[in-house]
């Protein structure tokens, strides 16, 4: 059975729903399974080379971080430098002018009485005492004055050094941001790729679907017994589940069609022979959105609905009016015995999804296409309004509007 390998590519084919287009028109001629299959391997395929893209934009973006702080530190130390610098030079004009002024008054307030030629005269003792002045005042001031002006030098080359380093960490970061976009760009082409492939899955795997739903519908209308019927009735909505799920509203509809036609709508079974009026004009309305896609917090005729806007909508085409919510519905709606049900009765659920709360509402449809008591809904995300038939898992009871 088609039916068994198409749920089973279901979760994949899923997420290709959201960037697949649906056609207005059936599908053409349904793929074979290795077509399928090899649709399926180039989707992984497209994958893997995805991840490895986007694996590599990470690394990227990490260099270029790191060569973005390099730059920063190579241009706070740069900045620091050339304080420093400013500070040096500074000083070695000051000493400059101390120099001069400390040079100037030695010589005058400490020239003797007798002038100061004699003071630099050939005398050896006066000689040896502007030796001494000499290496002693005006020799430290000028080693201070070397040495500032060495640090100037050193300064200047630590300089050109940083600048040299600033350059290179700017062209690093410029190259690692250039190659971090060029690996962006590809991954985006790789993304695209990917979707288009994804979408031809989902509708490959929508359009088998159709196909395994009309043939199960005929198999249900020429079987001879009711149990072959009900089986061939069963295929054919697992069949149009899927095509709802992965082809979206439009392969959902034309796969409900004919999962709806394995059977037909033959009025109730159980209760009452007819139901009430307003019961059966509910049903005949909810039975007009099959195919309608499920959408949360949906209540629009023709576009969307979930569990409860489906049933409130359906009443109120019928002229009656009921809460919107299946916390509210369940306490406002009169409770009915199980045994006693009507077509247009509502089946409420409680704690389906652990939250301690009436969760799901269903309408009873009386005898649907599987020949047993059938029920009429908005089931789940990605599904569309189907029947489907009676479950009992989390069945609190029934209300009447």
């Amino acid at each position: 059975m088609v039916v068994g390998l198409l749920a089973a590519l279901l979760s994949t084919a899923a997420a290709a729903n959201a960037g697949a287009t649906t056609s207005t028109t059936l599908p053409g001629p349904a793929p074979n399974q290795s077509q399928i299959n090899a649709t399926q391997s180039q989707v992984s395929q497209i994958e893997a080379t995805l991840a490895q893209e986007e694996q590599q934009t990470s690394v990227l973006d990490d260099k270029y971080n790191t060569a973005q702080q390099d730059l920063q530190n190579a241009q706070t130390a740069l900045q620091s430098l050339a304080t420093n610098l400013i500070h040096a030079r500074s000083a070695v004009k000051l000493d400059k002018r101390l120099v001069a002024s400390d040079a100037v008054e030695a010589y005058v307030y400490g020239t003797p009485e007798t002038g100061f030629t004699s003071y630099f005269s050939q005398s050896a003792t006066l000689n040896q005492a502007r030796n001494q002045y000499t290496n002693q005042i005006v020799g430290n001031l000028t080693k201070d004055e070397t040495s500032l002006l060495q640090s100037e030098s050193t300064l200047q080359s630590e300089e050109v050094t940083q600048q040299a380093d600033a350059s290179q960490a700017q062209a690093e970061a410029a190259q690692a941001k250039s190659l971090a976009q060029a690996n962006e760009q590809e991954a985006a082409t790789t993304k695209a790729t990917l979707d288009q492939v994804q979408g031809q899955l989902a509708q490959e795997v929508a359009t088998a679907a159709i196909q395994e739903a009309q043939q199960e519908a005929a198999a249900a209308a020429a079987a001879q017994s009711a149990a072959a019927r009900q089986q061939a009735a069963a295929a054919a909505a697992a069949a149009a589940t899927v095509a709802g799920a992965v082809g979206g509203s439009s392969s959902g509809a034309a796969a409900t069609t004919a999962a709806d036609q394995a059977g037909g709508y033959t009025g109730p079974v159980g209760g009452s022979a007819t139901g009430g009026s307003a019961g059966m004009a509910a049903v005949q309305e909810a039975v007009s959105q099959l195919g309608v896609p499920y959408v949360f917090g949906g209540e629009e005729q023709g576009v969307g609905f979930d569990c409860s806007g489906l049933v409130q909508w359906a009443w109120a085409q019928a002229g009656v009016t009921i809460p919107r919510t299946t916390e509210t519905q369940w306490p406002a709606l009169t409770h009915v015995s199980l045994d006693a049900l009507e077509p247009g009765d509502l089946l409420f659920y409680y704690n389906l999804d652990g939250d301690d709360q009436v969760d799901h509402v269903v309408m009873y449809a009386g005898s649907g296409p599987y020949g047993t008591d059938t029920v009429i809904q908005a089931p789940f995300t990605g599904s569309t309004v189907s029947y489907s038939p009676i479950f009992t898992e989390g069945l609190i009871g029934a209300g009447r509007p």
